[in-house]
């Protein structure tokens, strides 16, 4: 029983990637555009789905270059309506399917994909990292001293990692929200703290700057030509050492469809594990929250 379902993974899996690069790419964003959100109603990403799921679900509709047109146009006009409300993965959503409706209009649509696709990752982690930087709140590693003892998202992280009882992290968030709901009126809230989550903050905060400027440089230049050469391999250790403690799906899958849409054509084994990544990202991003809520919580 298991060898066939195993099977029949394997010869869709080879479907899959037997189709021609551009289509699978094209493909798994707006499956991307489709899902995004989709646990949030908002009247406003209602076009952006239908015309995304019109293509996914009827094949010939995805190369219709008056689709990708209006489904862009749409995107764009909610990028300006809600600049305010969007954060960076929504735009370089947006980006990326401008690029697709470049490649609807080229003769080498692969081409085109390839190199917007490095250029998009290579200055999305420089801008990243210069941010960072100018910000200064990575550089006295504040910023992610914050996060983990005020955001559920990190909880697994400040519990495993920096020694945190759950029930203090919550005694933290409560104690934020009660001077939020008072505007900041009553002074200042003491957290809860260890000496082992400040030393952490530090750390994760210099790795974080490095492996993100390495990326970018990675991307960006040829040289040095080992870094250049092993550019995918970095990326993919990011994605997969950074979403399970930070689960933002939507930026997960983009990263790994940029990834897929610049590998060459000789990168087949650089391919293959974009691809599964992504299409496992619902698997290994949650396994380890899940495992953490059932053992621990």
């Amino acid at each position: 029983m298991i060898r066939k379902v195993l099977d029949s993974c394997r010869q869709a899996f080879e479907k899959l990637i037997q189709q021609p690069r551009y289509l699978l790419i094209m493909r798994l964003t707006l499956l991307l555009i489709l899902l995004h959100g989709i646990d949030e109603f908002q009247l406003a990403r209602l076009p952006e789905r239908i015309f995304s799921g019109l293509m996914l679900f009827f094949p010939r509709l995805v190369t219709q270059k008056f689709l990708w047109l209006t489904l862009c146009t749409v995107l764009v006009i909610n990028n300006i309506r809600f600049w305010f409300l969007y954060v960076n993965h929504e735009y370089l959503i947006t980006y990326w399917s401008l690029v697709c409706l470049l490649a609807i209009y080229s003769q080498n649509p692969d081409k085109i994909m390839n190199w917007n696709a490095r250029l998009l990752l290579g200055l999305c982690f420089l801008f990243s990292t210069v941010w960072k930087i100018i910000a200064g709140e990575y550089l006295d590693g504040s910023f992610l001293h914050v996060e983990f003892l005020l955001n559920q998202r990190l909880e697994m992280g400040a519990f495993l990692l920096g020694g945190l009882d759950l029930e203090v992290l919550q005694t933290n968030r409560q104690a934020f929200e009660s001077m939020q709901a008072n505007g900041f009126t009553n002074g200042e809230v003491k957290l809860i703290n260890t000496p082992l989550i400040s030393s952490l903050s530090v750390v994760f905060s210099y790795w974080t700057l490095l492996i993100e400027g390495v990326i970018s440089i990675a991307f960006l230049s040829p040289i040095p030509k080992w870094l250049d050469k092993n550019r995918d391999w970095l990326l993919i250790l990011f994605i997969v050492t950074t979403y399970p403690l930070i689960p933002v799906y939507s930026f997960a899958a983009m990263l790994c469809i940029l990834g897929l849409a610049q590998c060459s054509i000789n990168q087949q084994k650089q391919f293959t594990t974009y691809l599964i990544v992504c299409l496992l990202i619902p698997v290994w991003m949650t396994l380890p929250q899940a495992i953490f809520n059932l053992i621990v919580r």
